[in-house]
């Protein structure tokens, strides 16, 4: 009579989109999971936690490099899938413009790779092109609003809250921090801590963690605006001569984000008046239906339907994302520790890829050592 091995113990530290999306591919490789993490997807918004100020859509940018525009690429497929597979989830499929008032060789270069990674890629005609732009090209992407939830984890692991001062303190009772189950009618009030290995999906939290310490990472500020107006089902874009972008991001809901800024090294936590008023006179010059259709002749930015201002910082990180493995010392033990982060203003757009990765790398890892025993 043969028994069942009990599957292998793993922490997912950080339960922001790249953290979610890491505990459940571990779930569905056959680790129990315990995701740790200072705040969560049901908390209030806070400028802690990056994922809930995403806007979010799927647009692949040309100087990330190959790497992320591989977990791009599955995440992107992933999304696909999933409208295919749940018609009503929130994820939104459509038309998305993009535009550049010069048509620069950086412009030349972004175009080249939209050809490449979006199969329905198309330049527009000169008619097409709103004024004052030279260049713009149309493609099939998603919007994603919000898709964070730890019910998934839940289901197939177990959550707790914990602010760590390093990730060597999770197997250390005397620097361990006190753990608070998240919903608690399915996970334990004790963590398990006999764990093989460790997800590190901090983010920001990479800077000041104690035993990761990354001095690459910094923040970019994004500023957007929440606004209501179902009547768009496009995503827009525009790039000025300045450098500046307005963006518009349809949901599925009827909502709409409007932005943005690209701050980098920027932590102010709240929207600035000025930029607030910038993105709407803009957004309104750009797309003027923003505005419900009978304010479009004459309206202003104050006939714009505004639910919120949102501020973000981007998980930026100097070389790019970071996926790779080291090891901390545990009780004369070697445990692997597998980072997930630095994903910059690409973490809903590179979720699943990196996740994939992520575990793929650990999944070798513990298979090179059963072979060695």
């Amino acid at each position: 009579m043969s028994t069942a091995t009990a599957p292998q113990h793993v922490f997912v530290v950080g339960a922001g989109v790249i953290g979610l999306s890491t505990a459940i591919r571990a779930i569905e490789a056959g680790f129990a999971v315990s995701l740790v993490a200072e705040t969560f997807p049901v908390d209030p918004k806070s400028i802690k936690y990056t994922s809930c100020w995403a806007g979010a859509n799927h647009i692949s940018l040309v100087d990330m490099g190959e790497r992320l525009h591989g977990f791009e690429r599955v995440t992107f497929d992933t999304f696909v899938q999933l409208v295919e597979r749940e018609p009503d989830v929130p994820v939104m499929v459509g038309p998305n413009r993009v535009h550049v008032q010069v048509f620069s060789a950086d412009a030349k270069a972004t175009s080249d790779h939209f050809t490449r990674f979006y199969s329905d890629y198309r330049l527009l005609g000169e008619n097409e092109l709103p004024p004052g732009m030279k260049h713009g090209g149309e493609f099939t992407t998603a919007s994603v609003p919000r898709l964070l939830s730890i019910h998934p984890v839940l289901r197939g692991g177990h959550a707790y809250r914990a602010t760590l001062p390093s990730l060597t303190s999770l197997f250390t009772p005397s620097a361990r921090p006190p753990f608070e189950p998240i919903g608690s009618e399915v996970s334990p009030p004790t963590a398990p801590f006999d764990a093989v290995a460790v997800f590190n999906c901090t983010g920001l939290g990479a800077l000041t963690l104690g035993d990761v310490m990354d001095s690459a990472m910094y923040p970019t500020r994004g500023e957007t605006i929440l606004l209501r107006a179902p009547w768009i089902k496009a995503g827009f874009s525009l790039t000025y001569e300045d450098g500046h972008i307005t963006y518009v991001i349809p949901r599925k809901s009827g909502d709409v984000i409007l932005g943005g800024t690209f701050q980098p090294n920027d932590w102010h936590p709240t929207s600035r008046p000025e930029t607030v008023k910038l993105i709407k006179e803009r957004g309104i010059y750009a797309h003027p239906e923003l505005l419900p259709e009978e304010k479009r002749a004459n309206g202003s930015i104050d006939d714009l339907d505004v639910i919120e201002e949102c501020v973000g910082l981007r998980t930026s990180r100097v070389g790019g994302v970071r996926v790779e493995m080291t090891s901390l010392v545990t009780a004369g033990d070697l445990t692997p520790v597998v980072h997930n982060y630095g994903h910059g203003g690409c973490g809903y757009q590179s979720s699943w890829g990196s996740a994939e990765a992520a575990v793929a790398i650990l999944l070798g890892a513990l298979q090179k050592d059963n072979q060695r025993q």
